[in-house]
């Protein structure tokens, strides 16, 4: 089976492999390691954590990096292993693909031209033509990418026709090797979808996913925060600053998707940032949805700092698309808040039980949640479309009291500062001069009232904001 190599290998030490350091190299605790053969370049080990081992190879074909795998370890023993990646080397010299190159015992004819259209033809076809008009943008940016990353690699130039469900197994199989469950389900519901639409279409007479179950059951997360690990979520995402940790403090008052927030456009936001309207294509169930919004989710909102953007968070550096520096930013919360084995996904499911706590209404619960739930199916559903506006306002300020409450009772239990970064952009004409920190406006968690509207309102002036300079050089003498 034939892999696209990273871009970037790690430098890995050869050594020059023999039948006991073979059966004796240490297993991993997980993903796997390759030991490169110092007699055949390009040969190596490959040792997974489930203790399986198998010869590879790596070579470059057409100009890309390729590794093909030769088989199993003892079935293929080292000398044959070495014999055969030395007859492909010669292939690949004489300018042959490896894959089509016959064994020493083979009578196979040389493999011919492809027949019916290429993989990667029909990929682009089911990305324009279902992706796109079925899903929303961020949805079909996201199969696109996985089903290259993880399909395209392995059958580029192979015809859909010849693509049968042991190569989808051998695929999937892999992703669970590698203690990978989570993207292994995500790559068979895929590509599943990718060969039934295939299907429909009539480009093949049948799916080779059709009979294939899933490679692993999705496990349902329970985990609830306790009080004291939000109050550490706070107090981190408090010394993080702009932008994640306005982030992180909206994601706790208003319970909503991280996408929904990290995506928040300004016209989205109406009246005194009293209520965010959220449209059908930034929701999860394609609805609208509304959101009261709370004086501290309002006072917060009026702190940040304004860009030449529509979105409230901007990506660094491109202001024409929203925040998306999800997994850099959890890494610095993490640090200065270790929580075992939490995601801000949690935050939803911690807000709802802390909701029910406080004796909120079930269907409450799911209209700040905007859950597709049984509450509102069939008859209900189709004929109570009432906003319960005012009963989700008074749900979430109970909330918001009670995180104030938890805040103020589990102080942090040391300063903390977050790391620096060690580069910055320099300052364009298009970015604002203010600038949401401790020294422009005072922490909420230091004052026992909300910030008012002329602390939200201070801003740094120019002359503040130091311009790196160019060090003059000094003449000798």
């Amino acid at each position: 089976m034939e892999e696209s190599m990273p871009k970037r290998a790690a430098r890995k030490t050869q050594v020059v492999l023999n039948d006991l350091m073979i059966r004796q190299w240490p297993v991993p605790e997980r993903g796997k390691v390759q030991v490169p053969d110092g007699t055949i370049g390009g040969l190596g080990l490959r040792v997974s954590h489930t203790g399986q081992r198998s010869f590879y190879l790596t070579y470059m074909h057409q100009g890309r990096a390729q590794r093909l795998t030769l088989g199993p370890y003892p079935e293929l023993k080292l000398a044959a292993a070495r014999l055969k990646a030395a007859r492909l080397i010669e292939a690949v010299n004489a300018g042959q693909d490896p894959r089509t190159v016959p064994g020493p015992g083979d009578t196979a004819a040389p493999a011919s031209a492809p027949k019916g259209p290429l993989f990667e033809r029909v990929l682009e076809d089911f990305v324009d033509l279902y992706c796109k008009v079925h899903n929303k943008a961020s949805t079909a940016a996201e199969t696109e990418r996985l089903l290259r990353a993880t399909f395209l690699s392995r059958w580029r130039g192979r015809a859909l026709l010849s693509i049968t469900a042991g190569d989808v197994l051998a695929i999937l199989d892999e992703l669970i090797r590698d203690n990978r469950p989570s993207a292994a389900i995500h790559a068979y519901s895929n590509i599943r979808t990718f060969f039934g639409w295939c299907e429909s279409r009539r480009l093949i007479p049948e799916s080779p996913c059709l009979k294939l179950k899933p490679p692993a059951k999705k496990a349902k997360r329970s985990r609830v925060l306790k009080d004291q690990e939000v109050a550490k979520i706070w107090h981190a995402a408090s010394a993080m600053g702009y932008p994640y940790g306005p982030i992180v403090h909206l994601l706790i008052l208003t319970l909503q998707r991280r996408g929904e927030i990290c995506g928040m456009r300004r016209g989205e936001l109406m009246g005194d940032f009293s209520l965010l309207k959220l449209p059908p294509e930034r929701t999860k169930n394609g609805e609208a949805h509304d959101v009261p919004l709370l004086p501290r989710a309002r006072a917060l909102l009026k702190s940040l700092p304004r860009f030449d953007s529509e979105y409230v968070f901007p990506a660094r550096g491109k202001l024409e698309r929203p925040f998306s520096g999800y997994s850099p930013g959890k890494r610095a919360l993490d640090a200065l808040c270790p929580i075992d084995a939490w995601t801000l996904h949690d935050l939803r499911r911690t807000g709802a039980t802390g909701l029910g706590n406080l004796g909120v209404a079930p269907h409450i619960i799911e209209r700040i949640l905007n859950h597709s739930s049984e509450s509102f199916d069939g008859v209900s559903g189709l004929y109570n479309r009432a906003k319960y506006l005012p009963q989700m306002r008074e749900a979430l300020a109970l909330w918001a009291a009670h995180v104030k409450r938890v805040v103020k009772a589990h102080p942090p239990e040391k300063t903390l500062i977050a790391p620096r970064k060690r580069r910055r952009p320099p300052l364009t004409s298009t970015m604002a001069t203010t600038v949401y920190c401790s020294l422009a406006v005072p922490s909420p968690d230091t004052h026992n009232s909300w910030p008012t509207d002329s602390d939200c309102s201070k801003m740094i002036s120019k002359s503040s904001l130091r311009l790196r300079r160019k060090p003059r050089r000094r003449l000798a003498g």
